[in-house]
């Protein structure tokens, strides 16, 4: 499948690439052309079999561009995946990190599905959501954030938390890289390319290795919250609003970040902004109730009866006898 990969790196529309193809089998490798369509292409290796974290770290210390992007030699790149990744890149100042969407592809070469969602610090420790050929990087990341083969099938998982240490990461809401799930022998992909055993093991290191961090980062999205909203109680506005927002820098899905300042927007009049943090708490935690209601009480306050009562309605099921949502539902069916 490697013509195939490469063919999908000259058709990149991106007018400055240079190619890296590592040499992970050792002197099998076959040799490569000097270009790869209009860039310039080389082989790289120490002449022995490298496993996955060391080819990794192979390619990051040969490169010489300014930004990095992988890609294994069975999966392949959307025409506008460098280009498209540049400009989420430029239009995200201060960020290092920009990653797409992914299109899984099926052994039979179908489509079977896009998987991203936008960057989320706090659950990037609890899944990798970033497929390794779907980001672009900085180079001087690879500084101090490596591969380490110690974390098994799962080394870039343990890459992306490393860099997350040191940026926040931009989201290109697009897939424009593809993913063979299903070939390879990593054990971590889907099909016959999952190994039970291998997921278990891996996902047991990174977590082990992260817990420190990921209990430390829990605390301070706690502590954070709870300053919002005691500066909240006391009146000072400003003060709750800039606690809440560094709250969902950490984990920008948190019902309880989001509920308390929407409830700060609303009071302020900013309607529409409450509307929006409560519609992302109620997406990412469905059963939340108090979080309905509150979405239902701004719904009751632009006049969209519907909307708030059928969010009444789903917390009724959820709950039954919920004193909040028996009560506005009372309001509008009086």
């Amino acid at each position: 499948m490697l013509p195939a990969a490469l063919g999908s790196i000259a058709a990149q529309d991106y007018p400055n690439i240079e190619v890296i193809v590592v040499a992970a089998s050792g002197t099998a490798h076959p040799p490569v052309d000097a270009r790869c369509g209009p860039f310039p292409q080389r082989l790289v290796g120490n002449g022995n079999r490298l496993p996955r974290a060391d080819a990794a770290n192979f390619a990051l210390d040969s490169a010489r561009g300014d930004y990095c992007v992988f890609l294994d030699d069975d999966d392949f790149h959307d025409p506008d995946h460098v280009s498209g990744l540049m400009e989420t890149l430029a239009a995200n100042p201060g960020r290092q990190v920009a990653y797409s969407q992914v299109r899984v592809i099926a052994a039979d070469d179908s489509d079977s599905g896009v998987f991203g969602v936008p960057y989320d610090r706090l659950a990037l420790h609890e899944r990798n959501y970033i497929q390794i050929g779907a980001a672009l990087f900085e180079r001087g990341l690879a500084a101090s954030c490596r591969f380490d083969p110690a974390v098994g099938a799962y080394d870039d998982w343990d890459f992306w938390l490393q860099c997350s240490e040191h940026t926040d990461f931009a989201f290109r809401d697009h897939p424009s890289t593809n993913w063979r799930a299903e070939s390879g022998e990593s054990g971590a992909g889907d099909g016959a390319n999952f190994d039970p055993a291998v997921n278990e093991a891996s996902r047991d290191a990174v977590q082990a290795k992260w817990a420190t961090v990921r209990d430390g980062l829990i605390e301070r999205l706690i502590a954070l919250t709870e300053a919002g909203y005691a500066a909240q109680r006391r009146g000072d506005h400003a003060e709750a609003e800039q606690r809440y927002l560094e709250a969902l820098r950490i984990h920008p899905s948190d019902p309880h970040a989001l509920n308390f300042y929407a409830m700060l927007l609303f009071a302020r009049g900013s309607v529409a902004e409450a509307s929006s943090c409560l519609r992302r708490a109620v997406r990412a935690h469905p059963e939340r109730t108090d979080v309905a209601c509150n979405l239902a009480r701004v719904e009751l306050h632009v006049g969209n009866r519907t909307a708030a009562q059928r969010l009444l309605e789903m917390v009724l099921r959820h709950e039954p006898g919920n004193a909040v949502a028996t009560a506005l539902l009372s309001r509008l069916n009086p």
